[in-house]
């Protein structure tokens, strides 16, 4: 048996998710208490040994596919073990709410991470990079040679969405329900009702875009355009996550933008209890 006892966060909560958030060392600041509690506490588990908090999981139960965001053991439990009964509680976790796949990202130099995730059926998927782009680099992105529109993503988009950039079925969907987030869809107005060429998920507290996904890499500059009124002053720059686009991530880079993190997405089945 686990000698961590796993609980849902509460309110009172947020003091060590502050704290063990850092751990991540993504570069991004700490949420505030009042949008941990409504966009993660629903979906944080804490982790207690002998009634210290050890270690958290924000974990986000989707269509049958669990999306782990964070997992974070305290420093001073690392090499212990700790890590994988973590998981298994997420496992546990993700099985109960119907769950039969799951996925995260994770630094591919954090060589503990990754040979506990493989050991537990995760495979490498494809390679993320999280930019630091200015906006005064706007100028210099290609622009596509044909008229496209972006504008606010709906309900009714969120399958085209999902379908058109290999998205997990409801992601679109829990991220405007978490509030906060602008969601917008990039389209080709002669044809509304084709695949839609684009879609971000910006946050304005980063500021940053994750998903950002583009059909070519011209439509970029379009998509950012439209985020760009979204952003907050006076930051003069945007984070934007490019996810298994080597072509796109070549048009950043060499528009001056500056690597930030780069990630590995790893997926599998959750293995069974027992």
């Amino acid at each position: 048996m686990s000698r961590l006892a796993a609980r849902p966060a509460s309110p009172a909560d947020y003091d060590h998710f502050a704290r063990l958030f850092v751990e991540l060392d993504t570069g991004n600041p700490i949420l505030p208490r009042d949008r941990w509690e409504s966009a993660l506490a629903r979906d944080t588990l804490f982790f207690e040994e002998r009634g210290e908090v050890v270690a958290y999981a924000y974990v986000q139960p989707l269509r049958g596919v669990g999306y782990v965001r964070h997992v974070v053991v305290a420093p001073s439990h690392r090499g212990r073990g700790v890590g994988g009964d973590v998981m298994r509680a997420v496992a546990a976790h993700l099985r109960g709410r119907g769950c039969t796949r799951w996925c995260l990202n994770v630094k591919p130099d954090n060589t503990a991470a990754v040979r506990l995730y493989r050991s537990i059926g995760m495979e490498h998927a494809y390679l993320l990079t999280t930019f630091e782009l200015p906006w005064s680099a706007l100028e210099r992105l290609p622009r596509p040679s044909r008229p496209v529109v972006a504008r606010p993503a709906q309900p009714s988009d969120d399958a085209a969405i999902e379908a058109a950039f290999a998205l997990v079925s409801g992601q679109v969907a829990d991220a405007r329900d978490r509030g906060g987030l602008v969601l917008l869809c990039l389209v080709d107005p002669a044809t509304p009702d084709a695949a839609p060429l684009g879609y971000a998920s910006f946050d304005p507290f980063l500021p940053g875009a994750f998903p950002f996904r583009v059909a070519a890499p011209e439509l970029a500059a379009p998509l950012l355009d439209a985020i760009c009124p979204h952003a907050p002053r006076p930051p003069e720059a945007v984070l934007v996550t490019v996810e298994d686009d080597d072509a796109l991530v070549a048009v950043l880079r060499d528009t001056g933008a500056t690597v930030q993190l780069v990630g590995a997405h790893f997926r599998g089945e959750i293995p069974a209890a027992g």
